[in-house]
């Protein structure tokens, strides 16, 4: 299974998604959730790591992707991310303003960049991590590295 983070402001209007392995594993599962919180939702609390900017109130969504025949395995982590540029673009186009929403750290795919998470926190958590774990034992556990 591989997940990824898409922001939205509000429900795109139409959303169509062509899956050319679909008929390689008649057994894959695509999933798009929507999580929609309340407006202001980031209105409250002090500055934190997440989100890097807490001006526009976004709604979380996450694709989810299931197959069974294993020769996927590599490729679904690129159709994953292919979906959410696609869901992303489509909520562009709608006309609404996610071109540098930050992505859900719990959500993001493997690789993606510290700063497509936490912004310009990125530095300010590199020194904290570095004050408080400068052995680097987290790192052990997985995750993200900063």
């Amino acid at each position: 299974m591989a997940r990824v983070l898409v922001r939205f402001t509000t429900m795109p209007r139409s959303l169509s998604i062509r899956l050319p392995f679909s008929t390689q594993d008649k057994n894959v599962t695509v999933i798009l959730t929507l999580e929609p919180f309340d407006e202001d939702f980031f209105s409250h609390g002090s500055d934190s790591a997440y989100p890097p900017d807490r001006s526009q109130a976004l709604f979380p969504a996450f694709v989810t992707v299931q197959w069974t025949d294993p020769s996927l395995d590599d490729e679904m982590p690129i159709v994953v991310r292919s979906i959410s540029d696609k869901v992303r673009a489509v909520a562009l186009a709608d006309g609404q303003n996610v071109a540098h929403a930050a992505k859900y750290p719990n959500y993001a795919t493997f690789g993606t960049p510290l700063e497509e998470m936490y912004g310009g926190n990125v530095e300010r958590l590199r020194k904290i991590r570095a004050s408080i774990d400068p052995d680097r034992v987290m790192d052990l556990t997985g995750g993200w590295r900063f």
